[in-house]
């Protein structure tokens, strides 16, 4: 039940609004000041998870260039697609190979030598089993009997899942249906080889397209590679060939994906870009001139410290010379990142494929390092990941604001009971004015009845 009090009934004083804006100068002294404080840190500790998602962000597109596989994305082209299609990946090396394509890797298809007029229509006179073998994989078996409809024998054939697939074909019309059965190995390549062991059905299964491998001539070798599938990736190192037809030869050749390497780079400049940014913006400092008092107003990062090391780390990381390297390059500027004079990154594209052209060992040991080196981008990693990981630079200060915040909580509690205890002390004052006042005004009112009682007499 909430308090309900009356102020000023024998005093005709307002003491309720008077002990209001007491209590409110008190808790203003004693808490308001700390509340103040504690929206700042919490405003800090908000712009600090931000600066380390960015920071996150920006370990994210750097990890795009410290590795060697990574860093530097290769295109493979088929001078004939009509005949093969190919794909570099991981460990491509540049230079060009001239394949021929003697034979498609093909898997086997059974048929029926006999037709039925609709799929529903039975396809054996009799009991008996129907058996057949995938490769030299376990015999497959399927109970058929006279009333077995070929319908019946597809979806056995295919509940069996043993690497065949089975339809009921109308290699008829409309009007006059011929419907055969199909069996297909999912497979492709000799060990996926169709054997027909048993047929008791009137329909006279037989493999009618034997199972083959591919067969690919590479320039260099003198016998020509046989493979089981028709997608083939371990002939040319890190490069994946799609075989479509027979024909060639066929010149696939890889080069360095400039484009690419050049998305990775500007991925970088722009993250760090987007750092400086974010802290310029939180870092504001602003006078209200308008106001007699001058307010300034400052943004969460304005004065802090941690934040300012490490930026200025990671500008020093990124834009320093490393030493030791064997390459044309040993600084982001040579290859098109350059700092500008509002403490930002610039990205030069052209720049970069020119030193690419040039000498893209050198480019490449400046980014990811050789084996005896480290590259600029694995150390840039390496001390982000070391300031934003456990123990780091950043958690410590996180920590130290989280240690702030507890302790303003404490102190504010203390100070709203502080400032409950002094309004309980006021109404408790207020109330015994009230109760002296209403007493002289009894003892008065009767005083004055007596007087009046000896004038009369």
């Amino acid at each position: 039940m909430a308090l309900i009090t009356f102020g000023g009934l024998a005093t005709g004083l307002d003491t309720n609004s008077m002990i209001d804006k007491l209590v409110a100068l008190e808790r203003r002294r004693s808490v308001g000041f700390l509340e103040l404080e504690q929206a700042e840190n919490q405003a800090t500790q908000a712009a600090l998870g931000s600066f380390e998602s960015k920071l996150a962000s920006f370990l994210a597109a750097v990890n795009g260039l410290r590795d060697a596989q990574s860093a530097f994305s290769r295109t493979a082209t088929s001078s004939d697609t009509a005949v093969l299609a190919s794909t570099a990946g991981s460990g491509a090396l540049n230079g060009s190979t001239t394949i021929t394509v003697g034979a498609l890797a093909r898997g086997a298809i059974g048929t029926s030598a006999t037709g039925v007029a609709t799929s529903t229509s039975t396809i054996a006179s009799g009991s008996g089993t129907f058996q057949f073998q995938v490769g030299t994989g376990a015999t497959q078996s399927v109970a058929v009997s006279a009333t077995t409809t070929l319908e019946e024998l597809v979806a056995a054939v295919n509940e069996l899942d043993a690497g065949v697939t089975a339809s009921a074909v109308n290699v008829g019309t409309s009007a006059a249906p011929d419907y055969r059965l199909r069996m297909a190995t999912t497979g492709t390549g000799t060990s996926n080889a169709l054997s027909i062991l048993a047929d008791p059905t009137a329909i006279g299964v037989t493999v009618t397209q034997a199972a083959t491998n591919a067969s690919v001539s590479v320039s260099g070798f003198a016998t020509a590679f046989t493979r089981e599938s028709n997608v083939i990736g371990d002939i040319i190192p890190g490069v994946t060939l799609a075989l479509k037809s027979t024909g060639g030869p066929v010149d696939v050749t890889v080069n360095t994906n400039a484009t690419a390497i050049g998305d990775r780079v500007d991925a970088v400049v722009k993250a760090y870009n987007d750092i400086v940014s974010f802290v310029e913006e939180n870092s504001s400092v602003e006078q209200d001139t308008a106001s007699d008092e001058g307010t300034v107003t400052a943004g969460p990062l304005a004065f802090d410290g941690t934040v300012r090391s490490i930026l200025s780390g990671l500008r020093t990381n990124l834009t320093g010379a490393l030493e030791g390297l064997s390459g044309s390059y040993s600084l982001l500027a040579e290859v098109g990142v350059t700092s500008t004079q509002n403490g930002r990154l610039s990205f030069d594209r052209g720049k970069l494929e020119a030193a690419l052209a040039e000498d893209e060992d050198g480019v490449l040991e400046l980014f990811a390092g050789s084996q005896s080196s480290s590259g600029l981008f694995d150390g840039v990693h390496a001390w982000v990941t070391e300031i934003t990981g456990s123990g780091g630079l950043l958690e410590a200060r996180q920590d130290g604001i989280k240690s702030v915040l507890t302790t303003l909580e404490e102190r504010i509690q203390a100070g709203e009971r502080s400032a409950t205890a002094y309004e309980g002390e006021l109404r408790a004052t207020f109330a015994s004015l009230e109760v002296l006042v209403n007493s002289l005004q009894t003892q008065g009112s009767v005083l004055l009845g007596a007087l009046g009682g000896l004038k009369t007499s």
